[in-house]
């Protein structure tokens, strides 16, 4: 039985199809790949022009029974990483989740990348959120609620070792919404709120630091940066709203952070959000994932959508005299889905370079960008 199991795995790896195993064992292997290009008139040349594999992964998702199992594994950037390495399981309303994954904090860091409107999310959402994180979270939703809360480390499964940053952190999200399934409508709302404690165990004082790419990760310098000695615990929330429609969404998120010091100097308060929006001229209505509460790509395998995005992010807080720039951004751009695998984004960013960003960026500039991508 072993070897009809392997040899059946085996060839769902080369086709890329479900396979059932003794009826109950179901398993599907994934695999997407994006592919970001962008032309920008910034820097010492004329015209400047990036290209790079973003994100290539492969993975498998495990169903047995309310056991489901996810692993993914990244390949990007000449480096192999773990992604999601999740066990949940499943009982009626409520899920638990053990393992390396994304804490319950802005739903637009929840959603799938080749999901996202843009090419990355907001520079505000880079700012506020974390990479994955090692711990267990617990959902529960239902037809007008969701809830869910976690404890994790402060480090994804990569970091575990000598440069762990030895600190726990807590994450709590809600959310209230209201359908039409008549009308195929969707009014969502909700918060979320995250506590880490002081690290500890470290030969020097921790350094508190915040940054945000913008909005590419393309450029060799992040927009927004700021460090500091003395870090002591953090507190950030945000507010969420979401409206879904046959024919247009409209997303929206606050961010807003306080990190403590152990010196007795002032707190250090950024903050910041966007709102996006996205318009069919092909296709109709969204996914929603009822279950964690993200919206996703339009419904129709081929759709073709056009987006807008305002993002504010101010990192200079005069009080505690930290100072890692301000920006505004606007986005506007169109995707095409080709089919469910298959799709390319388009779209151009006109961003505005406030006080104290990083020394790399002295002038307002437009960015164009673009992406091929698939998803298996």
């Amino acid at each position: 039985m072993k070897k009809t199991v392997s040899a059946c795995l085996a060839l769902c790896l080369c086709v890329g199809m479900n396979v059932t195993a003794q009826e109950t064992l179901k398993v599907k292997f994934r695999s997407r790949a994006l592919l970001d290009t962008s032309v920008s008139g910034y820097g010492k040349e004329s015209t400047q022009g990036y290209y790079r594999v973003e994100d290539f992964r492969v993975g498998f998702k495990a169903t047995y029974g309310q056991y489901e199992v996810k692993a993914d594994v990244g390949l990007g950037g000449g480096k192999v990483a773990i992604k999601d390495l999740l066990l949940n399981y499943h009982w009626g309303n409520h899920t638990v989740s053990f393992g390396n994954g994304y804490e319950p904090f802005s739903m637009d860091m929840l959603i799938s990348t080749a999901d996202l409107r843009f090419n990355q999310s907001a520079a505000s959402v880079l700012a506020y959120t974390n990479s994955r994180k090692l711990g267990a979270t617990y959902y529960y939703h239902a037809p007008h609620y969701l809830f869910c809360m976690g404890v994790y480390t402060h480090n994804d499964i990569n970091k575990l070792g000598d440069t762990q940053k030895n600190a726990f952190v807590s994450t709590s999200r809600a959310v209230w919404r209201c359908s039409d399934s008549q009308q195929e409508r969707l009014w969502h709302v909700g918060g979320a709120f995250s506590f880490r404690t002081k690290e500890v165990n470290t030969s020097a004082s921790p350094e508190g630091s915040v940054s945000s790419d913008g909005v590419t990760s393309l450029f060799s310098e992040p927009l927004l940066e700021a460090s500091f000695p003395d870090m002591g615990t953090e507190v950030k929330g945000l507010v969420e709203a979401l409206y879904l429609a046959p024919r247009f969404m409209v997303q929206a998120e606050y961010f807003f952070d306080r990190m403590n010091r152990t010196s007795g100097e002032k707190a250090y308060r950024p903050h910041g959000g966007y709102i996006q929006g996205g318009f069919l001229l092909k296709g109709r209505g969204f996914e929603y994932d009822a279950k964690y509460g993200v919206p996703g790509r339009p419904s129709t395998a081929k759709a073709i959508e056009l987006v807008a995005r305002f993002n504010y992010t101010d990192m200079n807080d005069d009080r505690a005299e930290i100072y890692g720039g301000e920006e505004k951004d606007l986005s506007l751009g169109v995707n095409f889905y080709l089919n469910q695998y298959i799709g390319v984004k388009i779209n151009g960013s006109y961003v505005w370079v406030g006080s104290h960003c990083n020394a790399f960026y002295q002038k307002n500039f437009f960015l164009a960008q673009a992406r091929l991508q698939y998803i298996f």
